[in-house]
């Protein structure tokens, strides 16, 4: 059987149940569960992309700066996922 979810709780609710297990990505590991462990996936490891609309005539400073500061948050997001996982993630499950 399988199934999908947008909820990455409940996804990680079913792995620490014992019924599954889930792709999810690091930003939505936490808060901990016992009974689930994180294991980082080689390349090529699923990837997602984000994308900012703003308008055209739209050249107020904020909206600079908050492009500005996802663009750098991602990243600093794709370098940490090139690593391992931040050891809190990690259980013995």
């Amino acid at each position: 059987m399988r199934g999908s979810t947008t909820d990455y709780f409940f996804a990680r609710s079913l792995v620490a149940a014992g019924v599954g297990l889930s792709l999810i990505p690091t930003v939505a590991l936490t808060p901990w569960l016992p009974g689930v462990r994180a294991v980082p996936l080689a390349p090529p490891a699923p990837a997602r992309r984000i994308g900012a609309a703003v308008l055209r005539r739209c050249v107020r400073p904020a909206v600079s700066t908050l492009i500005a500061a996802l663009r750098e948050y991602a990243e600093g997001a794709a370098a940490a996922a090139a690593g391992p996982p931040p050891s809190g993630h990690m259980g013995n499950g």
